[in-house]
Order: structure tokens, then C-alpha cells, then sequence
């Protein structure tokens, strides 16, 4: 069976700056997707950049957490106390959302994200979830609630079927609810990805481009069969103004790494077809 890979650049809408550099990758094909935050408050300026370029399938990257550095973002729709902080916001940890929202208020801040995407003239074929938050990182997983969202609206839903065994430990109950998810997703007909894979270090601990490159290399050395996704988060230089440091560079790296030549041809050598979607 042949290995396929999605890759996508995450976060358009932080600001104008990171919406050109993704835009720019979407036509030079050094990505086969994107995703959108739509309550980022350069959300419509997107909008605008990917109509200009013939382009209405980013995917929607549901947000319930805000960006340091960054304005506060919101919900955007009403009375969905349990997703926010006393200033009607989402916090910057994303922990916050996933450990108190009530389920009513997610699924009505999901719809809401996905109306604005649909009423802006974009059709988003998947959802996925900014900061991890319908994953369980934090400890409560709602997956299996947003697999039957997915299913209900007709989206694939970026979850991996394969749970690297790190995580798996690392998180109390994850697995058993990552597993419980895929075979809900496998029941309701909801695409899912077989593995992901990024470069998963923080900032502060990726030292070099050759660092980041390796890392991402040696992943796809062991792609299994299948449809997988890579997923990275170009940033121009611009970013580093509300970035921290060590996160800016990383994301520039990351920004380097889609152009390398090296990279795209060890796809080729692999026999890794890139294609758009899972």
C-alpha cells in the first residue's frame, strides 16, 4: 500500500504577515494544505488572500485558547461561559477550556467557528484542534464528542490512529480514550490520519535547522502505509515581534525546511506521494 503525507501549515489568521508566508507556500505547492483560526483577529484577512488566490479549503483549526503575544482572542458565540476566563476570553492555557467547558458550550463554539468559516465562502473538509484541546493533552479527552461533530458536518478530524507510545504514557487514560475515539470515528465514517508527524521539541530545545530537519527526516523514514500528516507552523521573521525567541526561530526553521530541497527530494527517494488531504 502506498505511504501518502499531508502537509500543512497550521495557524493562518495570527496575523497578516504569517497569512501571506502560507498563502505564498500554498501556491508554490511546498504545502498541500492549511488550517484557519477563525477567532484570530487576522482571520478575514485570510479569507481575503486565499479567495485572491483561488484557494477555499483550509481546514478549521478550532481554537478555545489565545496566543501570548497576542490580543486576547474570544468566542465567538454567546454565552459559552465555561470556555472563557472573567474577561469573556480564552485563556492563554489551554488547559482551562478542556478541564472546565461543558460540553453544550463546545459544541455551540464549534458550530460557530465552522458557520463563520462556511458563511466567509471557505468549505473546510476537516477539523483539528489548536493546542490539543479536544485531545485530552490536559487530561479530559473530547475526542469521541468531536468525532460525532465531524460526523454530523460532514469533516474528517485530525486525530492519529496510531498514539505514539510516549504520549500514551505520559497523559493518565489517553489511550484508552484515543482508542475508544478511532473506533468511533471508524463506525461514523470519519477519515482520520494514520500518524502525525511534526518536530515536536519545544523552541528552547530545537538548536539548529539541522536538528529540526533530522527529526523530521527520521519520522518519515518510518511512515507507515497509508495517508499521514505532517504538520509545521511557518512563521516570516515579522513573527518574532510576538513570538518568544526561541519559538520564532523554530518556526522560521520550520519555514526553511518546506523550501529545502533536501527535504522534498527525500519524499521523492521514499516514494511518499503528497496529497491534500487524509
Amino acid at each position: 500500500m502506498q505511504r501518502r503525507l499531508v502537509i500543512t501549515a497550521d495557524d493562518l489568521g495570527v496575523d497578516p504577515e504569517t497569512n501571506a508566508t502560507i498563502v505564498e507556500l500554498l501556491r508554490e505547492r511546498a504545502i498541500s494544505a492549511t488550517t484557519l483560526i477563525p477567532v484570530a483577529s487576522a482571520a478575514e484577512d485570510a479569507v481575503r488572500r486565499l479567495k485572491a488566490a483561488g484557494l477555499t479549503q483550509p481546514r478549521l483549526h478550532i481554537t478555545f485558547s489565545s496566543a501570548r503575544g497576542l490580543p486576547a482572542w474570544g468566542p465567538l458565540a454567546p454565552g459559552v461561559g465555561t470556555l472563557t476566563d472573567a474577561r469573556g476570553k480564552f485563556a492563554l492555557d489551554p488547559a482551562h477550556a478542556e478541564r472546565r467547558a461543558s460540553m453544550p458550550d463546545v459544541t455551540r463554539e464549534l458550530l460557530a467557528q465552522l458557520d463563520w468559516m462556511r458563511r466567509s465562502g471557505m468549505r473546510p473538509a476537516g477539523l483539528d484542534s489548536h493546542s490539543g484541546t479536544l485531545y485530552g493533552l490536559y487530561g479530559r479527552s473530547m475526542a469521541g464528542d468531536a468525532v460525532d461533530f465531524c460526523a454530523a458536518n460532514g469533516l474528517d478530524f485530525r486525530m492519529p490512529r496510531r498514539l505514539s507510545r510516549t504520549l500514551g504514557l505520559a497523559v493518565r487514560g489517553l489511550r484508552r480514550a484515543h482508542r475508544s475515539a478511532v473506533q468511533r470515528a471508524d463506525a461514523l465514517r470519519v477519515r482520520l490520519p494514520e500518524v502525525l508527524v511534526s518536530s515536536w521539541l519545544p523552541g528552547p530545545m530545537v538548536l539548529s535547522y539541522a536538528q529540526l530537519r533530522t527529526e523530521v527526516l527520521a519520522q518519515l523514514r518510518r511512515l507507515p502505509a497509508g495517508t499521514s500528516e505532517l504538520i509545521t507552523h511557518p512563521s516570516p521573521p515579522s513573527a518574532a515581534h510576538w513570538l518568544p525567541v526561541a519559538e520564532a526561530r523554530k518556526r522560521l526553521w520550520e519555514l526553511r525546511l518546506l523550501r529545502d530541497d533536501v527535504f522534498h527530494r527525500a519524499l521523492r527517494r521514499a516514494g511518499i506521494e503528497v496529497v491534500p488531504a487524509w
